[in-house]
């Protein structure tokens, strides 16, 4: 159900989980019931944001950009059952966007797939299976960890060439390219001269084209004889978190993302990126929304999740929104009603709003992307640590961002799939399209945090 702000008070059970297909589509039609009701009691709704930039981005009608969108939750899950039957041989697997709208999954070698997920196959058009993939999918997230491995904190080596550890300094980011099968290595060579220690000026200086090239090519000769898996030398450039009662808004120097309670049964309060404190897993900082103060109750920037929890003070008598703002120039917003989970994102389309920037939509290209740019991820002792390959990466010709639109909800069709961590503005012009963005995924944030987000209505904090 859409509706404008302030909407009259609602109560509704705690979430159910919905698991199969045919649930999904139930509640989506459901769902589009519901908001046709609205529509004729209430405002008309705006033309959906994520229908309109896909149908930009893709080339397609309004009414083919729905159809497809309103297809990718079941070929999801349609993907998922291909992979458990096939998940020996699993290479990757995605949705082909331009041309003919096609889900995919790649097996390793030459040999058919297995009768069972052939079957699968068989019985949906729009699914296929394709074969000859060199590497597992397994094979390339090991090769990504192993990356620098036996690299010191320091750059000082422990085994292996020298050259690594110049290598390592300017990496900003890694992630797995499941249509290329192969590891994806991001490379900024500003950052060779940013290096505590250093006697050169710490602030990294522009890179252009040509030399990113250059570097790309001497970075991947290096690397031939250490990464025993397909690799590709990527534009890291200019990588960095944006720092800055319901998602979208502001909420002190960055955007509020989603209403959650703990799993317990405990406090409500919003979600927001961890990394807007300053204090890692000792942050204590009280944030303001709305004018009112929200306690820190849990959270930084962690290895597998950059968020933090903020309470409602009890006895407020506040109301929390299971709501997002979905439409910026109409102040309209959207309810929530489930989480996706991080196996089915890849190359699904999904929206992000920031406070600054606004609404804008792009495509998942990976789901196993790894920070490395300085201070990315701290662990429980407050120490600078590796992130773990858990967070999402989306890239697409309409995608802004900018500092402030750190925490803020990625969303789409009245699904939560993250929250806003970073991405890639050098100018942080706020109307200027960005290379890519990334967040963290909903599930992790809800596992790191030991919450749930609200999907049942809103609730009022007596």
């Amino acid at each position: 159900m859409r509706h404008h702000q302030n909407p009259p008070h609602r109560t509704r059970p705690r979430r159910l989980r919905w698991i199969a297909a045919a649930a999904i589509t139930a509640a989506a039609a459901v769902a589009s019931s519901t908001a046709a009701a609205d529509a004729r009691t209430d405002t008309p709704a705006p033309v959906d944001v994520a229908v309109a930039s896909y149908a930009a981005d893709y080339g397609v009608s309004h009414a083919e950009a729905q159809r497809r969108l309103d297809r990718i939750p079941s070929l999801q899950e349609i993907l998922a059952s291909i992979r458990e039957a096939e998940d020996a041989r699993l290479a990757g697997w995605g949705i082909d966007h331009q041309g003919t709208f096609t889900g995919w999954v790649w097996l390793t070698g030459q040999q058919p797939p297995s009768g069972s997920a052939a079957h699968i196959a068989d019985a949906h058009p729009d699914a296929e299976i394709r074969t000859g993939a060199a590497h597992s999918r397994s094979e390339l997230l090991a090769a990504q960890r192993g990356l620098f491995q036996d690299i010191e904190p320091t750059g000082h080596i422990t085994d292996g060439p020298e050259s690594l550890a110049q290598v390592k300094r300017i990496v900003t980011y890694t992630s797995i390219d499941m249509r290329a099968n192969a590891v994806e290595i991001g490379i900024d060579p500003a950052l060779a001269s940013n290096v505590p220690g250093d006697l050169v000026d710490p602030t990294p200086v522009a890179v252009t084209d040509e030399a990113l090239i250059a570097k790309i090519a001497e970075v991947t000769q290096q690397f031939q004889h250490q990464i025993k898996v397909a690799f590709v030398v990527a534009d890291g450039r200019d990588i960095s978190s944006f720092t800055s009662f319901a998602g979208g808004e502001a909420m002190s120097g960055c955007t509020a993302g989603f209403a959650a309670q703990a799993t317990d049964g405990g406090a409500y309060g919003m979600i927001t990126a961890g990394h807007c404190g300053d204090d890692g897993p000792n942050e204590t900082k009280t944030f303001r929304m709305h004018n009112i103060e929200l306690p820190h109750d849990y959270g930084w920037a962690s290895v597998n999740a950059d968020a933090q929890f903020h309470h409602i003070p009890a006895g407020s008598s506040h109301v929390l929104r299971d709501d997002y703002l979905c439409d910026t120039a109409t102040n309209w917003y959207c309810d929530i009603s489930r989480n996706i989970a991080r196996s089915n994102m890849m190359n699904d389309f999904v929206c992000h709003t920031g406070k600054n920037s606004g609404i804008s939509c792009a495509t998942v290209v990976a789901i196993d992307y790894q920070p490395i740019y300085a201070g990315a991820c701290r662990s429980s002792r407050n120490d600078v640590t590796r992130c773990n390959q858990v967070f999402v990466k989306i890239e697409g010709t309409g995608l802004r961002g900018c500092k402030g639109d750190s925490g803020g909800p990625w969303w789409r069709s009245s699904h939560a799939y993250g929250i806003h961590m970073g991405g890639v503005n050098p100018t942080n012009d706020c109307n200027a399209t960005i290379t890519f963005a990334f967040f963290s995924a909903i599930g992790e944030v809800e596992d790191f945090l030991d919450v749930e987000i609200l999907t049942d209505g809103n609730v009022t904090i007596n």
